[in-house]
């Protein structure tokens, strides 16, 4: 966390720089505003994914689903600091159109049209609605562990909200359901692995820190760029362990969360988990598989 202390002193108008110390002076008639950032000491410490193996592993023995809830914000030229892209792309209205949700590579298509995957239902709401559509996908692995994935589609301008129910899912404080075909699946702070995966929101609006509430901590994904600089000291306050996270620039295809599923529903380490989104980055851009691995990263 960073801590800015403010020193008002009357001097002669200027403005001045120090990388060195960190400092910056703004003076507005002859006022100087002097500003320091100091590291802080987080509220939590980091810890490990003992607890969070622990309860994996519970429900796989016991053969009970795990669940990955995906909060995906539309891609939304008018209303987030992208770089724009085409009208319909960005459309962040559109479940047609959209870059995120509606290509070959969007959220939802990718994985209906993804072998081993099934889609169980979808759910579209009203347009004003901040979550437009809910799909609900499975699939079952070789080691018996059956995965539930929940994708919520939210509409571009809605981008605020889609953060805030993130960071209240992993703390605890926001539960949902979903009833699939006569099962009833727990959502949002219910969810095993919890998910964001679009435009990074925190560049363009600020959400309070939100403090775990239910004292579980939770495994967390961000799937956006340079996720790791802004997510990870709101992830310690809920109590969620970043899993990945991302350290540049990225397209936040849904083929990165495929990876990242298929690694950790084997129960594989951090590492192989990390790696995994890096190959499938390469995979699709073909951008060099140490470049690829490079843009991801776990733990703290």
């Amino acid at each position: 966390m960073k801590i800015l202390f403010i020193t008002f002193v009357s001097v002669l108008l200027s403005c001045e720089v120090k990388e060195e110390s960190i400092t910056v002076k703004v003076v507005e008639d002859s006022l100087t505003i002097e500003m320091k950032e100091i590291d802080s000491i987080p509220l939590f410490k980091a810890f490990d994914r003992t607890q969070i193996i622990a309860n994996l592993l519970h429900k796989i023995e016991h053969d009970i689903p795990l669940v990955v809830h995906v909060l995906v914000p539309l891609c939304d030229n008018i209303h987030q600091g992208i770089v724009p892209t085409t009208k319909s792309l960005g459309n962040g209205f559109s479940l047609r159109t959209n870059l995120y949700w509606a290509t070959s590579h969007g959220m939802k298509r990718y994985f209906k049209e993804l072998k081993g995957w099934k889609l169980l239902s979808s759910q579209i709401y009203h347009p004003d609605s901040v979550v437009l559509e809910r799909v609900v996908f499975e699939k079952k692995y070789e080691n018996g562990t059956k995965v539930r994935l929940i994708a919520d589609a939210y509409r571009g301008d809605k981008i605020e909200d889609c953060l805030v129910d993130f960071f209240n899912a992993l703390s605890g404080a926001l539960i949902d359901t979903v009833f699939v075909k006569n099962d009833t699946i727990l959502t949002h702070s219910k969810a095993d692995l919890v998910v964001y995966n679009g435009h990074n929101g925190l560049m363009d609006v600020w959400v309070d820190d939100v403090v775990n509430v239910d004292g579980i901590q939770k495994d967390a994904a961000v799937i956006a760029c340079s996720s790791q600089y802004l997510f990870t000291e709101k992830l310690n306050f809920a109590q969620a362990y970043p899993l990945v996270m991302t350290k540049n620039s990225l397209y936040p295809g849904a083929f990165i969360l495929e990876a990242v599923i298929n690694k950790w529903a084997m129960q594989k380490p951090e590492e192989l988990i990390r790696q995994s989104a890096g190959d499938a980055y390469h995979r699709i851009k073909k951008c060099g598989i140490n470049g690829a691995r490079s843009l991801f990263t776990t733990g703290w």
